[in-house]
This record gives structure tokens, sequence and C-alpha cells, in this order.
């Protein structure tokens, strides 16, 4: 596998590379490459389609034969890789694209596991900002779907590997192009309700409980490590020390909520509430996410920030 590499930075210059995209504030823009040498073993390695693709002859030859070539990728080891670890909820897919419901569902060891046409499906997805992908492995019929997008809505990616297991599983043809761009609308409108809702509940005319300057200080979360909180003019700044991009300038909300609109625009904005100890001082911040429409994998919900002594 030449031309792939473990971690964007290990990209040569000038390499031939596609470049990725995202609607910023509903508009498609090309956007900066992630920085993800940091999370590189969850998604960093770049390939190409031909490289993509002896991977998924390697692993599909090895889960299909005892008798495969000696290699790293041995037959117990697929078979493993591919047995369900943890079952996962069957939820009512968005109607449009209620022929995808699955009979099981569950999670192998990096692999999602389901049925298609009475087959498993062994697939799993990656992205970073402006990118995402499908691998969809079939290993029965010893097929390999490999879609590589460089823009982040998943629709598209998957209407073409379904529409590719359709033509080789001789299944109904069906435009699922049309199909996934109607979920979207469905989604759409509703995170456009739910952010509807937040603003009709706004109490506009509250402030907060305490003088901004209240609220500065350093905090800590167990987890994701320094934040700090900082005045800029008259208004306060959030910043968080290991993650350059997540700067935002918070707007007061109502009561001692605020809303994070992030500088980087490309990062969803968030709720950012303080609650306070009877003798009015910070006793932690927690957060959320402002739509439903943000990638899951901003996990605002988990941070629990707590004030921090100065070091």
């Amino acid at each position: 596998m030449k031309d792939t590499v473990p971690n964007p930075s290990a990209l040569p210059a000038g390499a031939n590379a596609a470049t990725p995209h995202a609607r910023v504030e509903g508009i498609l823009r090309t956007v900066a490459p992630d920085d993800a040498d940091n999370i590189a073993a969850a998604g960093g390695i770049l390939s190409s389609a031909r490289d993509m693709a002896r991977w998924v002859t390697a692993l599909l030859e090895a889960g299909a034969s005892s008798t495969a070539a000696p290699s790293a990728l041995t037959p117990r080891l697929v078979q493993e890789l591919w047995t369900a670890q943890t079952v996962m909820p069957i939820k009512e897919p968005a109607a449009p694209l209620s022929a995808l419901k699955p009979r099981f569902l569950a999670y192998g060891l990096g692999f999602n596991l389901r049925d298609y046409h009475g087959r498993k499906l062994v697939t799993h997805t990656g992205g970073l900002s402006g990118m995402v992908s499908r691998v969809a492995l079939v290993p029965e019929e010893h097929l390999g779907v490999v879609v590589l997008t460089n823009q982040e809505s998943g629709g598209g990616r998957d209407a073409i590997a379904y529409r590719v297991l359709d033509a080789f599983l001789g299944a109904p043809a069906t435009d699922w192009i049309p199909a996934f761009k109607e979920a979207e609308r469905v989604d759409e409108a509703h995170a456009r309700a739910v952010e509807g809702e937040h603003r009709a509940t706004r109490a506009a005319t509250t402030r907060p409980s305490l003088p901004l300057a209240r609220y500065v200080g350093p905090y800590r979360d167990a987890w994701y490590g320094d934040a700090t909180i900082q005045m800029e003019g008259d208004h306060l700044v959030a910043r968080f020390s290991r993650s350059p991009s997540l700067t935002a300038d918070l707007e007061h909300w109502h009561y001692d909520t605020f809303l994070a609109r992030w500088r980087d625009r490309t990062v969803p904005d968030a709720f950012v509430t303080f609650a306070l100890r009877p003798d009015g001082s910070i006793d932690r911040i927690r957060m959320e996410a402002f739509s439903p429409a943000a990638d899951f994998s901003y996990d605002y919900q988990d941070l629990l920030l707590t004030p921090a002594r100065e070091k």
C-alpha cells in the first residue's frame, strides 16, 4: 500500500490529495484539513482507491479460507473482527430508508455488523472535517465496496455503496440518492425545529447571576484537561488548551447559560451553563450542542468542567 500514510502530517508536500469540503453556515466551502495526528489511530490514515482495494481484498481472502497465504491477517483474526461483541439496538430509520432496516445489528471489533438482503454485511465508516468514507464487505460473496468522498454528507457516500451492493446482489434497483436526500431533509427539519424551540423558550430579558468577571478563571475536565474563561472587551471568551479550534465568544443566552459561538465556524455552537454554589462561586460548567445536527463526535455533554487552581 505505497499510496497510504498513517497520519495527515506524513503526507508528502505537493501530494495528489483531495481537498476537504463542508457546509459552513449553510454554504459549501473548502475547509482546512484536520490536524489529526493525536487521533490518528482512530481516523488518521490517508489512502487511495487502489490501496483500499488491496486492503479489502486481503480481509476478504483471510476471512474466506483457512488456507489463506501467511499474513498478519489470519482467518481466525478476521473472523474475530467480524464476530458480534456488542449487540446494538435497532432504530426505526427515516421513512425513505425503511428498506434498510436490519434484522440484526451489532458491533464487532472495529466493524459494524448487520444483514442486507439475506447476507451478512460488514461495514466501517471514517471521517475527518470535510471527508467521509464507507467500506462495505459481503464476505460470502467475496465482495468489497469502498467509497471515498471529500465532503461531509454521509448520504451520497451511502447511496453509492448501496447502489453497488444492490447491483451485485441482484436486489431490486433503488434510486438511493433521492432517498438519502429526503432522509437528510427530514433530519434538517428536525434540527431546525429543535433550534426554534431553543429560541422560543429563551428568556431574553434575564441577566447572568454574577458580574462577567466572576466567571473568569481556569477550569479543568478530568477527561479533556484544561480550559479557560477570559474577558475580552465586554464579553467572555472560552479557550480549550489542547484544541486551538475550540475558541469561542460566549454570547449570553439566558440566566447563567451562554452560547459558545466558535471562531472556527466549522465547529457547531454549544450551550455553556454555569452552576453556582450557595456562596455564589462557580461550582461547575456543563455543555451541550445547540443543534441535534452537530456531529456526534463533539461530545460536549460529556464535559464536566470545574474551577481549577492556578498553576
